[in-house]
């Protein structure tokens, strides 16, 4: 049976070993998502000018994205615990990519 290996140092710019390869894809995974997931709240003015949005409905927009994080927080930890946080997290980016890709098509609010 293989040992899996274990990293014993961080050496940054090691890019064979299995724990930093992993660390530095983890790390690059991250942060695309946070930038393509959080894209919109700094063009919102554009946004909100482009597909003439009301205050109203730009205050349901982001009561909507802050409420369902929590949920989204709950599911994800219990996938978490069931498949564990490998298989969870690249579940998370398969499924969370379509939104993201959808904000693109979008034409008015509804």
């Amino acid at each position: 049976m293989e040992m899996s290996a274990k990293a014993n140092r961080i050496r940054l710019f090691d890019f064979v070993s299995v724990p930093m390869r992993t660390f530095h894809l983890t790390w690059l995974a991250f942060f695309v998502c946070f930038f393509a997931w959080f894209a919109v709240a700094p063009l919102m003015a554009i946004v909100r000018k482009e597909m003439s949005l009301t205050d109203a409905q730009v205050g349901n927009i982001i009561i909507a994205s802050g409420a369902i994080t929590i949920l989204a927080r709950l599911l994800i930890g219990r996938l978490c615990d069931k498949f564990g946080p490998r298989l969870t997290y690249s579940g998370l980016l398969l499924v969370g990519a379509f939104p993201v890709m959808a904000l693109g098509l979008a034409r008015n609010y509804e």
